[in-house]
């Protein structure tokens, strides 16, 4: 008989967590994507749709955060842009 057949593995939950985080956020953020495209076209100017939420999400953002990560996470997404050539 070997010793670990007697080891009994338990469910990672921590890494279960950090999952069904990740899917929620890329929901929601998916989601927000696509209401703010139909938003766009709707009222045929892109342009009003994004200067909004860009500064929903700045102003906010900066209140829950701060102005450092605020700044550093915006300079993130421009470079995913910048490098991947993202389409929304």
């Amino acid at each position: 008989m070997s010793i670990k057949s007697n080891i009994i593995q338990f469910p990672d939950k921590i890494k279960k967590i950090q999952e069904e985080k990740k899917k929620k956020y890329n929901h929601i953020r998916d989601s927000v994507e696509n209401l703010l495209k139909n938003y766009s076209n709707f009222y045929e100017d892109e342009w009003a749709v994004v200067l909004a939420a860009g500064r929903f999400a700045s102003m906010r953002l900066q209140q829950i955060e701060g102005s450092e990560s605020s700044i550093e996470f915006f300079r993130k997404c421009i470079e995913t842009q910048e490098g991947k050539e993202i389409n929304l």
